[in-house]
Parts: C-alpha cells; sequence; structure tokens
C-alpha cells in the first residue's frame, strides 16, 4: 500500500492509471468535478478503483463537497447550500437536512469519505475560505458544524475536519502560495483550534493547513513540520486519528517542493496520508520510490493508522434510475428554501 490520496485525471480510468493504480496500491482517491459528468458513470469508476485494490479493506474515495461554491456535483444536479448560508439560518434541523442530502448522493455514487467539515473560524481575508465556514467565533462553529457531523456519521460516512490548527486569519490562498500566521501553540488554543479539539472525539480524520507558523517552526509549513503535527496535534492534544495533508500540488507547497520530497517529509512530520491531486500519475512513481527509502518506526503507525481507519468504510448499493430522479427533485427543493450568502472572491478550489 502506498500511503497517499491520488487524483484521478477524467471521467474513466487511462491504461496508465490502471497499471499505476493496481501496481503502487495508493490508499485512496480524491474525486473532483473534472470526474463527475455522469451518475452512472460516477459509480461505474469508483466500483473500478475498489475493483483494483487488493487486501481486505476498501480504498478511501474522498471528495470535497462542503456545499456552496465548493460541490463537485454541480453538473450531476447536486448543488448544496453552503456552510455560511445554513449557519446563517440558525437552525439545526436545515443543518440536519443538508447533511442528508449531501451524504445521500455521496454514497449512491460509490464515495465514502468527505474532506469536511471546514473547521476554521470565518474572517474578512480572500484567503479561499469566506462562505466555507460555519461561524465567525468557535462556539458557532463548534455547534454547527458538529450537527453536520454527526448526521453524516449515523449514515455510516467517514468525515474529516480542516483545516487544523486553523486558518481563518490567512491573508493569502494556500492555493496561490504559503501564508503566514503568527502564535503559539496556546494562541491557537485559544480561538482557531478550539472547534478542532471540541470535535476531534467525533473525527475519524483531520486535514492539516498549508501555513507557516514562525512560533512553532520557523523553517517547514504545517503540513510538513513534525513540531505541528506530531508536537501539537498528537503528542500534546493526543489525536489519534488518520491525518491528511491539504493538497502537496497547491502553490503554498508547489513552489518549494516537488511531490517526491514533500510526501516523505509530511510522513515524517506524523500525517498518514498526503494528497496528490493533480497529474498524479507523473508523480506517484518518484513518490513511491522516496517512501520506500522511509525507516520502519516511520511507517509502523501510518500503516497502523491507515488499516483502522479502512475498516469503517462502507459501500452502499447505487440507486435506481427513478430513485436518483426523486433524490434530484427533492434536494433541488431544499436548496431553494436556503438562501444563499453573498459572493465570495475567487479562488482555485471552486474551480477543480
Amino acid at each position: 500500500m502506498l500511503p497517499v490520496i491520488a487524483g484521478v485525471e477524467g471521467l474513466t480510468l487511462t491504461p496508465r492509471e490502471r497499471e499505476l493504480f493496481t501496481r503502487l496500491q495508493p490508499a485512496g482517491y480524491i474525486l473532483f468535478t473534472r470526474n463527475i459528468a455522469d451518475y452512472e458513470l460516477t459509480r461505474e469508476l469508483t466500483d473500478e478503483l475498489r475493483r483494483l485494490t487488493t487486501g481486505p479493506d476498501e480504498p478511501i474515495i474522498a471528495i470535497d463537497q462542503e456545499g456552496g461554491r465548493v460541490v463537485r456535483t454541480a453538473e450531476i444536479g447536486v448543488q448544496l447550500p453552503s456552510a455560511a448560508a445554513l449557519a446563517q439560518s440558525g437552525d439545526s434541523h436545515l443543518i440536519s437536512q443538508a447533511a442528508y442530502y449531501n451524504v445521500r448522493a455521496l454514497t449512491t455514487m460509490g464515495i465514502n469519505t468527505n474532506f469536511a467539515p471546514v473547521l476554521d473560524i470565518a474572517s474578512p481575508y480572500a484567503n479561499a475560505l469566506p462562505s466555507r465556514c460555519w461561524g465567525a467565533d468557535s462556539q458557532e462553529v463548534i455547534t454547527n458544524a458538529g450537527v453536520w457531523n454527526r448526521l453524516l456519521h449515523r449514515r455510516g460516512f467517514m468525515t474529516c475536519g480542516k483545516h487544523f490548527p486553523g486558518m481563518g486569519l490567512a491573508e493569502c490562498d494556500p492555493h496561490h502560495d504559503l501564508p503566514v500566521l503568527h502564535g503559539t501553540r496556546e494562541d491557537f488554543l485559544r480561538e482557531a483550534a478550539l472547534p478542532f479539539t471540541a470535535l476531534m472525539p467525533e473525527l475519524p480524520s483531520l486535514m492539516i493547513a498549508h501555513l507557516l507558523i514562525p512560533e512553532i517552526d520557523a523553517e517547514l509549513p504545517t503540513s510538513l513540520s513534525p513540531a505541528l503535527v506530531q508536537g501539537f496535534l498528537r503528542d500534546q492534544l493526543g489525536y489519534d486519528g488518520v491525518v491528511f495533508t491539504d493538497d502537496l500540488c497547491m502553490g503554498a507547497i508547489a513552489k518549494r517542493y516537488a511531490p517526491a520530497e514533500s510526501v516523505p517529509l509530511a510522513l515524517r512530520a506524523g500525517c498518514d496520508l498526503p494528497l496528490v491531486c493533480h497529474d498524479a500519475v507523473e508523480h506517484l512513481p518518484a513518490v513511491a520510490a522516496a517512501v520506500e527509502k522511509l525507516p520502519q518506526d516511520v511507517m509502523e503507525p501510518v500503516v497502523e493508522r491507515i488499516e483502522r481507519f479502512r475498516r469503517f468504510i462502507t459501500t452502499t448499493p447505487p440507486m435506481t434510475f427513478l430513485e436518483w430522479n426523486d433524490y434530484l427533485a427533492d434536494v433541488r427543493a431544499f436548496c431553494a428554501s436556503v438562501p444563499e450568502v453573498g459572493a465570495a472572491p475567487g479562488s482555485p478550489v471552486q474551480n477543480y
């Protein structure tokens, strides 16, 4: 097993992808808008990814399906309200309904993991987060994201809180470059990291932000930093779930490190599953060669946590044609009942 989440190029696998995925056995995959143009075709894609995976456990098949501008299923008629719109409603029942419609679509397409909820605290900065946050203070985020997360869990779905330790105050978009935030561990625990610490017992996985926090690690970005991941998240806060990096192909990291460099750095830092979302077939052979050189004491806990996570993955049967069309009518009616918030600054995150 290669401890990486790999991006897929298109609507169907290429021969090169089939050969690489079969040989290297990535722990999982992530789907984007480029992979989803037809409900039945998407289910065929996820079924094939499962068939290529050897061993007793299914692969992680993940997506960023938050709602609002981060929805990868708009092409097939599933457009969900944003976290900000649902939070503005102040209605926990609406939040639960949104979570239900979200997980209903994902499970029937064969997806088992959602890189959500966002647990960052909303701020006025154009840092990729506007409209994606569940509140403007930690308690609001904890309450609203907690309702949403628990509904997905009750439906047997895997979730991921992001972006630890909280990047709401970042002044630039990490898709473009590396944001710099200032603060000690104690500073983050007073506000930005509170949603993560409060919901940690309910979250099977977390995602690390791409930030530079000089007071914690003056040299390495948070997603590659042993001081942040192992020292703060694992040792101090005691988190033993799976830890994903954000996409290592984002400008914040890719301008400084190739994936063959950043993946082993992330694993050494205490992460379990680095994301290589773009041009994965070009990067995976070099990534696999670099990972093979990592010592056993690094890889053993990584493999253990990934296997534990994958044991809880389940796959549900697809909907029939009539069931799918009834679902689409219901989700359209629901979305029409939730007024969306104003336009947010553009970010690459909404175009993937």
